[in-house]
């Protein structure tokens, strides 16, 4: 039987309560669209959704989706516990559906239904549905399926780790390596959020090369980034602005490549490993 919940703010006992039974609140076909195993540096098509494989296995895996959930294990949502809701998650087929809850999603005020009958209905408590979940679990496969990281970290706490930021002190030692020269009023206070997780992925990727690869990657780097100032006699970059910065992490995850037909260059603006 399908039947939604939601997610009360602050309350550990009971913190989840039922709302409505026998209803599919979403429609869909996970099998229409291309599912990527989540990466920062990706950027989704249309028809392409993020996924998190072994699911169940992560600290981030709510604990009741770990356990037999059943409608009768539910108490009824009472009236004034609506204003407190963090999320939904439709229970459906083999699917948990959830849906974020924010103020914005809320509508309290006086609306015009329109229909066969038309009518006014006064100080309406409204929850807007979303047309597709923010994030769905799918227990037979164990993954779980979303579009942006940000919009269910507030669900589920503690998957931002997928999304590694350089700390500051990270961000320091990565600029002071020896193929980079910090030159102008640039440093690392400078080094915007997009950067310091470009440079996260950078150093993970730049700890598995030996020195002879480390030097064709920086090679490579300058054969594309003429905008980039380079000491060839010292190997080192000249690094003034976070733009500078942004295009030498692209050249250290090798995303630059050349057209087969045309010989032009370019940039990917997102990679997915493939086999």
């Amino acid at each position: 039987m399908d039947f939604l919940i939601a997610k009360i703010k602050r309350m550990t006992n009971p913190s989840h309560y039922k709302v409505i039974s026998d209803h599919t609140i979403y429609d869909f076909d996970l099998s229409q669209y291309s599912l990527i195993e989540y990466s920062p540096d990706h950027n989704l098509d249309e028809d392409g959704l993020f996924k998190v494989s072994n699911f169940s296995e992560k600290g981030f895996c709510l604990d009741f989706l770990k356990t037999d959930v059943m409608s009768a294990n539910y108490d009824q949502i009472p009236s004034n516990k609506y204003q407190k809701i963090s999320y939904l998650c439709s229970v459906q087929d083999d699917a948990f559906c959830f849906q974020k809850v924010t103020p914005t999603t809320y509508l309290n005020r006086s609306i015009l239904k329109l229909g066969e009958n038309v009518s006014i209905e006064s100080n309406a408590n409204k929850i807007f549905l979303n047309p597709f979940p923010d994030a769905i679990y799918v227990p037979s496969q164990n993954i779980l399926v979303f579009r942006n990281l940000g919009t269910i970290s507030s669900i589920f706490k503690g998957i931002d780790t997928l999304y590694k930021e350089a700390t500051q002190e990270e961000v320091e030692t990565f600029l002071d390596e020896p193929f980079i020269n910090i030159s102008g009023e640039y440093d690392a206070s400078k080094v915007s959020k997009p950067n310091r997780k470009r440079i996260a992925l950078a150093m993970e990727s730049f700890a598995h090369l030996d020195g002879d690869e480390k030097g064709q990657i920086l090679d490579y780097i300058h054969d594309y980034c003429e905008n980039i100032e380079y000491d060839d006699g010292e190997k080192a970059f000249s690094i003034s602005t976070d733009e500078e910065l942004k295009f030498l992490l692209y050249g250290i995850e090798q995303r630059f490549y050349t057209t087969m037909l045309g010989q032009e260059k370019r940039l990917a603006n997102s990679i997915q490993t493939l086999g």
